[in-house]
């Protein structure tokens, strides 16, 4: 179904229309991180089990990232098309990053791989490249199946990382239990 609106009043009234044994039977319920949710699935389903989805939490996480990079690439006026133009990369997980291969940049005016592009840019700024460091992690955790290293990553007091990704750990945090 759509609904006219997010606001919980009308998502509790939604889901009431369902009897309570119904409700009761609900075993998971997987979603995103808007915090509403959690209430609504604590008073309408009892017994469910709160999953945040994997594509909200690398979206947050990805997020935090690129607006680091834009800060960055704000600063640093030499190397602003470099940002802009191989922004993707940076978002790219580590894994997939052509090493091998390379080929005439633009912006370099060389042959690089996708990897030397990434080096590049992160040895721009330590603070990136921190911030690029936990995401990496984080996203290695994620895509391997790692709850153990994922649930570390969130509770260890990272450094040197950005404000915004700071912030994105705490939200993960703060939910570790979804």
């Amino acid at each position: 179904d759509i609904l006219e609106n997010r606001k919980l009043s009308k998502l509790i009234k939604y889901f009431m229309r369902y009897s309570k044994k119904a409700r009761d039977n609900v075993k998971f319920i997987v979603m995103d991180m808007y915090t509403p949710y959690i209430s609504l699935v604590k008073e309408c389903f009892r017994n469910a089990q709160i999953i945040f989805d994997k594509f909200h939490i690398v979206n947050l996480l990805s997020r935090a990232l690129d607006k680091t990079r834009i800060k960055v690439m704000n600063e640093q006026k030499e190397n602003y098309n470099k940002f802009k133009r191989y922004y993707k990369l940076l978002l790219k997980k580590a894994y997939e990053l052509d090493q091998e291969k390379k080929k005439k940049r633009i912006c370099f005016n060389k042959m690089m791989s996708q990897s030397d592009i990434v080096d590049y840019l992160l040895e721009q700024d330590k603070e990136l490249k921190n911030t690029y460091k936990i995401y990496q992690e984080i996203l290695y955790a994620i895509n391997f199946k790692k709850p153990e290293l994922l649930e570390k990553l969130i509770d260890s007091n990272v450094t040197g990382i950005s404000e915004k990704m700071q912030t994105a750990l705490k939200t993960l945090k703060k939910h570790k239990e979804y």
